[in-house]
């Protein structure tokens, strides 16, 4: 990772990260998270765009608040003491949900036009977005709002899920 400095030189930055791989076998030993019912289920805008915008607010704050509905709009907001900053994204979609047990049911008796919010660490979203080299071929972002927003990466036939809880 290249890292800028105040002086003219530049700095290069290596970080070693061990990995486990588990074995096939072991895979029955770990489940997946449970997902809380969630408010919002929306597809996300292209995460290079997502990306830019979220690295121009990590200048001004330290978090952001993603709103979306069930219209296919989506926010991400800052607000400081001098200013307030929204990006507005539009018809982005909300993906079918089908629950065999009717858990996600909240989101369909939802106003359409009601936005599920949470507030969230600027650099967490920045990981998650800064992370995806590969480009998914399909990303959501499931909200419950001022709890947590839950994002899942869709490639091929692999699925990377990212939560990141709301602050206070």
């Amino acid at each position: 990772m290249e890292l800028s400095s105040l002086s003219t030189s530049s700095r290069f930055v290596t970080h070693d990260i061990p990995v486990r791989v588990i074995p096939r076998k072991l895979w029955n030993d770990f489940r997946e998270p449970s997902v809380p019912n969630f408010d919002v289920s929306i597809y996300l805008p292209m995460l290079k765009t997502m990306k830019s915008v979220v690295e121009r607010m990590k200048n001004l704050s330290n978090s952001v608040v993603i709103e979306a509905n069930l219209n296919g709009d989506m926010e991400l907001k800052i607000e400081t003491d001098l200013v307030c900053i929204t990006t507005h994204f539009r018809d982005l979609g909300n993906p079918p949900w089908v629950s065999w047990d009717d858990s996600q049911n909240s989101t369909q008796e939802r106003d359409p036009m009601n936005m599920a919010e949470a507030r969230i660490d600027i650099k967490r979203l920045l990981q998650l977005l800064a992370g995806q080299q590969v480009n998914p071929t399909k990303a959501l972002c499931n909200i419950v709002s001022k709890r947590i927003v839950h994002f899942i990466l869709l490639h091929e036939d692999v699925s990377l899920q990212y939560f990141i809880p709301a602050l206070a």
